[in-house]
């Protein structure tokens, strides 16, 4: 081949870049794939100088630099041969530019695993798939070598498995529980193993926690072994739980010769080498807890040393705040050396125990066989104990407080239920041995309740304890007056000679009551209905003679307001009476058994322009039930508010389908006090008006006049909320209740209703008076710009003389009686209502 043939040949078909050179190592042909290695033209690179001599068969590693400024690492591979008859060499290029820089990138992730690994404060070693060790870091050399293994026994190139398997004695166990972990990992049978372990050494509690894990697969399956000191959390763990089980003491009223024992036992399980540790607290024997093998006399003795170490510290309150060591041949165990030298003490703590008042009262002894540091672990223990002594102690002493508080009332500070019932067994234990006869009252405040939800709680709160306080004046010291909540009081009297001596107490306790109590600017009147037991006439237990006397009190309230009745059977059969009426009235809403009856309105031409919804219960074996019954026992229940808002719902939807063009209908319903004192009655009546369809304007929510008084600002803020509704406010009852011309003028009221009793004098000896007070009434609230509406009409002269004073409107039994919804319709079918004919 000649020359030109040879240079065009390695120009056309060689892959890689090659150079021919001269002796002098410059060149003198490029071929193109080594213009584009060095990114240089051939005329560039022909008379380039490589700058160093060539040798035949070498191979060589070269840098070069490309115009760009980017560097290629080449390998390079030189061959001799002859050119134009002189010597030359074929340089053939390889770039392993990649190559070398993945090898540099290994070697740099190597080096910084390695760093990473050692940077851990985990032992960690790297397992292959048989359980070798491949890699391990400096925590786990010096973990090796700190437990008395050979780090390099334990470490690259041995079978961790089999260190496992051949480990004896006490952690043996753990050994073969980790081998199975590890290799259940290996298997693929778990992502990973976790366990916790203990390593105690001889003078100290040591934990560990075991983590492994696998990645990779096939040959190169690998498994990371963990091993962490979690001493501390363990410690903190351990300690968290102890406070725990010393503070459910301290909750549990334990005394405080329990808590000491818990605080030692929890000493106990922190230090191996415990060989006696004390409480020595002032007012209080000393309290040990000591090695099993020490002899009861040198256990007394050191209690006597505690003692005494406690009392030199509480007189001159030497050390305060602080932690006094004692080693063995300190002056202060001139007393009995010998116990020290028997017992093999090292060390010794003395620890002050302040109160929570900051006073030193005591001292914590602990006397150890090995010497331990005071660190901060150390401290942490004996700063607990002092915490929880402290309040163990601070429990102690209002241990009587507590007790007192148990057993009193807390607004009045008489006796309370439980107290009561403890005073009157003792009473019937006691009348039981001597024959004497014992009574049991029950007293309950009449219409307490009105004055509390009109005038507050906080009045109320303070008519109780003037009350109580006036009470308490008249009772004798071997008599008991408690409050069983409420405004509800009791009391027991001992020795009573005969029910003549009750009822004159009753008498008494009703003239204490008599005058007036001033409170906050109020002057209150307060009377109580009162209710007796007998001992052993009507009962010879506690909750019988407590049971018959609030039946008792029951038939007092309802025959007469402050009044006084004994028990006896008819009144209990009328409490069973009354308890089998509430079950039946708790199940009434859902037993679909409560009805509306509908009574009109009617204005002076006769026509109906309105109707009051009024509740019916019909029972199925118990018939109609009057309002008069079910009503107030509704309202004491609470059931009134769902009563109510059923019988609005269904109210409204009914007048609803009564409108007719050019005659609107409204509908009144009655608002229960209870209700209204609900925060979410504007906000469930808006909802029930609205699901109703019934226009606001035709809707009259009836108020009592009780529910007006009390705070003023609070009460205008509700009516006016309701009055932004579009609804129309009336007073219902008016006259009966407190009448004030003031809230008449400041409240939205647009409606009021002469109570029936003014109505029903008319045509009798009090027709005059009656009148009058009609009369006035019409002219208020006409100069108010107010509508009336008389109730309880139901004679001709009734409604004539309405007439003649130009009432508004007309309800009562002269038109119709309170009717279901399908005979009211029938009422609505004419234009006039004349009245009944034979009331004409």
């Amino acid at each position: 081949m000649t020359d030109s043939t040879f240079l065009r040949a390695i120009n056309t078909t060689g892959n890689d870049p090659q150079l021919i050179l001269d002796a002098d190592g410059v060149v003198c042909f490029a071929n193109r794939a080594a213009e584009a290695l060095f990114g240089r033209s051939r005329d560039e690179l022909q008379g380039f100088p490589f700058g160093f001599p060539l040798a035949s068969h070498e191979t060589t590693d070269l840098e070069i630099i490309r115009p760009n400024g980017s560097v290629a690492l080449v390998l390079m591979r030189v061959q001799p041969l002859t050119l134009d008859g002189r010597p030359a060499f074929l340089a053939t290029l390889s770039d392993i530019t990649e190559r070398r820089r993945s090898e540099l990138l290994l070697i740099e992730s190597q080096q910084f695993l390695r760093s990473t690994l050692d940077a851990l404060s985990a032992h960690i070693a790297i397992l292959d798939q048989d359980g070798m060790i491949v890699a391990v870091n400096q925590a786990w050399q010096e973990f090796s070598r700190s437990a008395g293994y050979n780090p390099y026994r334990s470490g690259v190139g041995y079978n961790y498995l089999a260190i496992c398997d051949a480990s004896e004695g006490e952690d043996a166990p753990i050994s073969r529980a980790a081998a199975a972990g590890i290799r259940a990992v290996i298997a693929g049978a778990q992502t990973h193993f976790h366990l916790d372990y203990p390593c105690h050494a001889p003078d100290q509690h040591h934990w560990f926690t075991l983590r492994v894990t696998r990645f990779g697969e096939g040959d190169h399956l690998r498994v990371v072994v963990a091993h962490e000191d979690i001493t501390r959390r363990k410690q903190a763990e351990i300690l968290s739980n102890e406070r725990r089980q010393v503070l459910e003491l301290v909750a549990r009223s334990q005394t405080i010769s329990v808590v000491i024992q818990q605080i030692l036992v929890m000493i106990e399980q922190h230090y191996l080498g415990l060989i006696y540790a004390s409480l020595a607290l002032a007012d209080v024997p000393v309290q040990h807890l000591a090695r099993p093998d020490l002899p009861d006399d040198t256990l007394a003795r050191l209690d006597v040393w505690s003692r005494m170490r406690a009392d030199s510290r509480l007189s001159d309150g030497a050390g305060y705040g602080k932690i006094v060591r004692c080693p063995p041949g300190d002056a202060r165990w001139n007393e009995i050396a010998d116990i020290v030298a028997d017992t093999g003490l090292k060390d010794c703590w003395l620890a002050p125990i302040h109160s929570h008042t900051g006073r030193l009262n005591g001292v914590l002894v602990i006397l150890l066989s090995v010497p331990v540091p005071l660190d901060v672990d150390n401290l942490q223990v004996v700063e607990l104990a002092e915490q929880l002594l402290m309040i163990a102690m601070e429990q102690q002493e209002h241990t009587h407080q507590m007790a007192y508080q148990a057993h009193h009332d807390a607004l009045t500070g008489l006796p309370n239920r439980l107290l009561f019932d403890d005073h009157l067994g003792r009473a019937i234990e006691s009348a039981r041995r001597s024959g004497n006869m014992i009574a049991v009252l029950f007293i309950d405040l009449d219409r307490f309740k009105q004055i509390n939800d009109s005038l507050g709680h906080t009045i109320g709160d303070a008519l109780l304890i003037h009350l109580a306080r006036r009470l308490e004046s008249y009772v004798r010291s071997a008599d008991t007056l408690a409050r069983r909540g409420g405004d509800e009081f009791m009391m027991v009297l001992t020795e009573i000679t005969g029910p003549q001596q009750v009822a004159k107490v009753a008498h008494r306790l009703h003239e204490l009551l008599q005058p007036p109590f001033h409170i906050a600017g109020h002057e209150l009147f307060v009377s109580a209905s009162i209710g007796a037991s007998l001992y052993p006439a009507d009962g010879e237990d506690s909750d019988s003679l407590q049971r018959c006397a609030d039946t008792a009190m029951y038939r007092a309230k309802n025959t007469l307001r402050n009044s006084f009745q004994f028990f006896d059977s008819d009144t209990n059969q009328t409490a069973l009476e009354r308890l089998r009426l509430e079950n039946y009235l708790r199940r009434a809403l859902e037993r679909n058994e409560l009805d509306i009856y509908y009574q009109p309105k009617v204005d002076m031409a006769g026509r109906i322009v309105g109707a009051e919804a009024l509740l019916r219960w019909k029972h199925p074996d118990l018939g109609m039930i009057p309002p008069i019954r079910f009503i107030p026992l509704a309202e004491e229940l609470g059931l009134i508010i769902p009563f109510n808002a059923w019988c609005m719902a269904n109210a409204f939807r009914q007048v609803q389908r009564w409108q007719r063009p050019g005659r609107p209908i409204f509908m009144s319903v009655n608002v229960s006090i209870i209700q209204f004192s609900q925060p979410n009655f504007v906000e469930s009546l808006r909802t029930i008006v609205a699901e109703s369809g019934l226009a606001p304007s035709l809707i009259v929510l009836e108020l009592t006049e009780s529910m007006l008084i009390g705070d003023r600002s609070s009460v205008t803020q509700m009516l006016d909320r309701l009055r932004s509704l579009g609804l129309t406010l009336a007073i219902d009852d008016f006259g009966t209740g407190y009448s004030s011309l003031g809230y008449l003028r400041r409240l939205p009221i647009s409606i009021l209703k002469i109570d029936r009793s003014f109505v029903s004098d008319i045509g009798t000896e009090r027709d005059d008076s009656g009148r009058a007070i009609i009369m006035a009434i019409m002219s208020l609230a006409h100069q108010l710009g107010m509508r009336v509406v008389a109730e309880g009409v139901e004679t001709v002269a009734q409604r004539d003389f309405l007439h003649s004073v130009g009432c508004d409107m007309i309800q009562g039994y002269f038109y119709s009686e309170p009717l279901p919804p399908a005979l009211f319709e029938h009422l609505l079918r004419d234009d006039h209502l004349p009245g009944p004919m034979w009331k004409q």
